[in-house]
């Protein structure tokens, strides 16, 4: 009795540290965020996780040299592609959570959880959302010797020949596999799917009449239309696509329940403080509000959103819900 007496001092002592211990945690996590009030003080490393060339890439660069500009620190763009964007993502999950190492990804960031057995980083936990980038619109082509003039009459043809028509995409669990099989799974029909290696073997194998459907990005579905190879029969967001007006959506032929498009988020480590994330919220957010950054982006058919960190984390929440379902009937899985 007497030793526990001459301890109980000692034990109050180390309980009221403790519970003192998290009110110390979180100024210092504070003074971390604030250290560097002028921000960004040095390069930023922008990454990509795709190649050169495409629509990740031009809108990084656009984007990142009015940050640049802006700021008076270069911004570095570097391509990490390979396995859907986990290469990059990883990478990313893994940095400092300073503000100085972000990438933008596309919708696939999403729905890649769904699809592949293992990943390396889960995008609702390893990476902080910043901010939603840009939208874009896909656009869906036929042969223009084709008998499919409309989406019903896609719909129509599918119904008489159930798992007969067949349309392409660049790969198992792409963002054109998943969109053809929601709509196949809303308009009530049985589709083939073909897979090709790449965007030009598919346009190729639709213009000969080797599949009946393509989906593509609207941008790039252009050019294809302009050449005569192909036939635009309907895009897929929400309303009419600004660079195909005159193409009416899937929505309006109908399925109105039916909207797809790709889009852009911009994404930091997970355990980058929330005064940095809005910090890189705000950097983006000017530079994407510059006239001749929309124009830019705008004639590749990118149409620039915005918003707060929370909105990104919900269009990710969105996605997921979207194709969920999807993927599991359809058993949509890439073992790695």
């Amino acid at each position: 009795m007497e030793k526990l007496k001459h301890a109980l001092p000692r034990l109050l002592c180390l309980l009221a540290a403790l519970a003192l211990a998290p009110a110390c945690v979180v100024p210092a996590c504070s003074q971390a965020a604030e250290a560097d009030p002028a921000f960004p003080s040095r390069p930023l490393h922008f990454i990509v996780p795709y190649p050169p060339g495409g629509g990740n890439d031009l809108f990084a660069r656009v984007v990142g040299q009015k940050i640049a500009e802006n700021t008076g620190q270069a911004v570095i763009v570097e391509n990490r592609p390979g396995a859907a964007g986990l290469i990059a993502g990883d990478y990313v999950a893994r940095s400092a959570p300073d503000g100085y190492t972000f990438m933008v990804d596309q919708s696939s960031i999403a729905t890649n959880p769904l699809i592949y057995k293992k990943t390396a980083f889960d995008v609702r936990h390893d990476l902080a959302p910043v901010i939603r980038a840009a939208t874009l619109d896909n656009v869906i082509l036929v042969s223009t010797a084709s008998s499919i003039h409309s989406v019903k009459d896609l719909i129509e043809q599918a119904r008489r020949q159930p798992g007969k028509l067949a349309y392409g995409s660049v790969g198992i669990g792409s963002s054109q596999h998943l969109a053809m099989e929601l709509l196949s799974h809303q308009a009530g029909i049985k589709l083939l799917h073909v897979p090709y290696k790449g965007t030009a073997a598919a346009v190729t194998a639709v213009s000969s009449g080797e599949i009946q459907v393509f989906l593509i990005s609207a941008a790039t579905g252009q050019s294809y239309v302009k050449s005569g190879k192909v036939r635009a029969i309907a895009t897929t967001g929400s309303k009419r696509s600004s660079i195909m007006p005159d193409v009416p959506t899937v929505k309006e032929s109908g399925l109105p329940d039916y909207v797809n498009y790709n889009w852009l988020g911009i994404f930091a480590p997970a355990a980058t403080p929330q005064p940095v994330v809005d910090r890189l919220n705000a950097l983006f957010s000017k530079a994407m509000a510059d006239r001749k950054v929309k124009n830019t982006l705008d004639v590749q058919g990118w149409q620039l959103v915005g918003g707060t960190p929370q909105a990104l984390r919900d269009t990710v929440d969105g996605e997921m819900r979207r194709y969920e379902q999807i993927v599991r009937e359809q058993n949509i899985r890439i073992d790695q």
